[in-house]
């Protein structure tokens, strides 16, 4: 009796151990199974995020809230995050970029397109016989050579912008900057002698820069002024130093610019008077062209205006360092 109690005993204490041992291995299964879940659930939801990423949602992310950044996977997310969002940039960057050049092209063909068709008119005229005599005919050429020649600026400047939009760099030299500005007054005052001019240049001022493209900045704020102005109106250029860095200030008195056009007076083909013609306004280029050769010098170009009280731009220059390198 007693060894069959002992072995009952021994039995059922080895199924308690058994039953036991199962459940404690089941309970630890269970619970590691929940851990390893909970661990995984952030790599879920970036494989989640990717798929609608794949699909072309490129604005999903993966929520900072399911991941913590100091676990493998918080690095991981937040690695990717930072992908995603220069992706999403140089994405943007790039439709952009398409949008500016497919309204870039549409502005040059149109502007190309106008004096193509006065050429054609004249030229269809005279093989119709509708210039009787040789008056008319006269007539017809200077017509014909003006839109040549309009034509010809405007492809000179659009072939100037593509270069800058290849080369973004300039070879620096040191430029007298005092001198162009004087040269260019100067040519401005034969071109139109009979507009008051005051000049306020520091002499011997020097930037860092290409020369013929300085002296295209000036002649096309000065161009401006002639063009958008009336001769009875002042032009006002000033050069001098603020910090070391050199100011260029050129004004008029004229009748300025509408406030809602300042913010797109460098924009192409862009002009603030809608009214006028082409012939009269220009092609919408020179203050672009200005622009880009600013840019291009690392120089900040602002432009001040408003009906009634005329219109300033200001271009500062960086700092030049005395071993020849540009400094902002």
């Amino acid at each position: 009796m007693a060894a069959t109690a002992m072995a009952w005993v021994f039995t059922n204490a080895a199924l308690v151990i058994v039953i036991t041992e199962l459940a404690g291995l089941l309970m630890v299964a269970l619970v590691s199974t929940l851990a390893v879940r909970r661990e995984l659930r952030p790599l879920e939801h970036a494989a989640v995020t990717s798929d609608a990423i794949a699909a072309g949602d490129l604005t999903r992310r993966i929520s900072a809230a399911d991941t913590a950044p100091t676990t493998e996977v918080g690095r991981l997310a937040q690695a990717l995050n930072g992908m995603l969002d220069e992706i999403q940039a140089a994405l943007t960057a790039r439709e952009a970029s398409e949008e500016r050049m497919r309204q870039f092209v549409a502005d040059a063909s149109h502007e190309l397109r106008t004096p193509l068709q006065s050429l054609r008119g004249y030229v269809e005229l005279y093989q119709h016989g509708a210039l009787p005599d040789k008056a008319s005919v006269d007539e017809a050429m200077a017509r014909m050579h003006s839109e040549v020649l309009r034509m010809g600026n405007l492809v000179e400047s659009l072939l100037m912008l593509a270069r800058f939009d290849e080369d973004s760099a300039v070879r620096p030299e040191p430029v007298d900057l005092s001198g162009v500005v004087t040269d260019s007054c100067r040519d401005a005052a034969a071109v139109e002698p009979g507009r008051r001019q005051n000049l306020r240049i520091q002499p011997d001022i020097t930037v860092l820069g290409d020369e013929d493209q300085l002296r295209s900045l000036l002649a096309n704020l000065l161009g401006n002024i002639r063009m958008h102005t009336p001769p009875t109106a002042s032009c006002t250029v000033s050069l001098h130093t603020d910090d070391d860095r050199p100011v260029l200030v050129v004004e008029d008195d004229g009748p300025g610019i509408p406030q809602h056009a300042v913010d797109r007076v460098f924009d192409r083909f862009y002009r603030a008077d809608k009214g006028r013609s082409r012939a009269q306004g220009g092609s919408g280029l020179g203050l672009s062209i200005t622009a880009a050769i600013a840019d291009l010098h690392r120089a900040d170009i602002r432009l001040d205006s408003g009906l009634g009280r005329g219109t300033r731009v200001t271009v500062r220059f960086p700092r030049a360092a005395s071993d020849g390198n540009e400094k902002s």
